[in-house]
């Protein structure tokens, strides 16, 4: 399974999880499922290979944006999911009481931003694609 295919059923867990009412978990996943989507066209940008490997989606977001500008705010959607990741995961305080259904879908909503983003604006070109299946 590619990155891209992975972050597309995260983000159908995440919807499932709203639907049940799951919100707290609702929102990890949409976090994870942002990062996934950024990590599937890394391929399309020079970046560290530690990269992949990490959860820096703020990074990927900017490596991206140099080479795909987006209109739309996805700087400030990719911080919020990534503050969101750890503290949806490992809720320090106890207090779950931020994670509502409206609060959720938020999240849902940044996810389909950037899913809308890489499959729009994150395209390969021809040269991508002859430096990808080309053999030296």
């Amino acid at each position: 399974m590619d990155f891209y295919d992975n972050a597309w059923e995260t983000e159908q867990t995440a919807i499932d999880l709203v639907n049940i009412g799951r919100y707290r978990y609702a929102v990890y996943l949409s976090c994870l499922a942002t990062e996934l989507y950024l990590k599937s066209k890394l391929h399309l940008v020079e970046h560290e290979d530690d990269l992949e490997t990490s959860h820096n989606a703020i990074e990927m977001l900017r490596l991206l944006a140099e080479r795909f500008p987006n209109g739309k705010n996805l700087k400030s959607m990719v911080r919020f999911s990534r503050k969101y990741y750890n503290e949806s995961r490992y809720p320090y305080a106890g207090d779950v009481s931020a994670y509502t259904k409206d609060f959720a879908q938020q999240f849902l909503e940044f996810t389909a931003a950037v899913r809308e983003y890489v499959e729009n604006d994150c395209l390969a070109t021809v040269d991508d694609l002859a430096d990808k299946y080309s053999k030296d």
